[in-house]
């Protein structure tokens, strides 16, 4: 074979390659659609249980549902954020007790690590979205969610602990892992 057929033989086949290589991968998958999925995460209703004191803060884009659409695909998140005058490691039993009784178990201990710096916990089930509880710093409170970590005179608890409880689901509302 001469050394002209050689080249334009190793030019098909890394071009045809590439493009089959790039036409076989799954596409992405999009928010379009998942109105219902949304609505339906956003209903569920280990998403209301909450220690008693805890106070939600609404009103802000992190309060609800949405569909979240970026380069890595779409997935579905309903999420709550909390004000609580007690502590991390309350709302930790409480979470570790409902979310249980609810069908959830963790996928880690429920162990806040050294120096309580363990933040995030996740919940998982065999047929339902995931659940995730956060704890949240001053400074997520406020570059993240644009509020201000002492809320005593506007949500009338003295906040000692801030946290997120949320769900987190596939866009066709199929389960999740962590």
């Amino acid at each position: 074979m001469n050394m002209l057929a050689l080249r334009v033989l190793l030019a098909v086949l890394l071009v045809g390659t590439g493009l089959s290589g790039c036409s076989l991968l799954p596409p992405f998958e999009t928010c379009e659609g998942t109105e219902s999925a949304v609505a339906e995460l956003d209903e569920l209703p280990v998403l209301a249980s909450r220690p008693q004191g805890a106070v939600p803060v609404g009103g802000g884009p992190w309060a609800g549902s949405s569909c979240v659409d970026d380069t890595a695909g779409a997935w579905l998140t309903a999420q709550r954020l909390y004000a609580y005058g007690g502590t991390r490691e309350e709302v930790l039993q409480y979470y570790g007790r409902e979310a249980r009784a609810a069908g959830w178990r963790p996928v880690h201990d429920l162990d806040m690590g050294p120096d309580g710096r363990i933040a995030v916990f996740c919940f998982e089930s065999a047929a339902r979205p995931s659940i995730t509880l956060a704890f949240e710093s001053p400074e997520m409170l406020r570059e993240i969610y644009g509020v201000e970590p002492d809320p005593g005179a506007v949500l009338g608890v003295d906040a000692r602990t801030w946290f997120s409880w949320s769900a987190e689901a596939a866009p066709d509302g199929s389960r999740m892992s962590c």
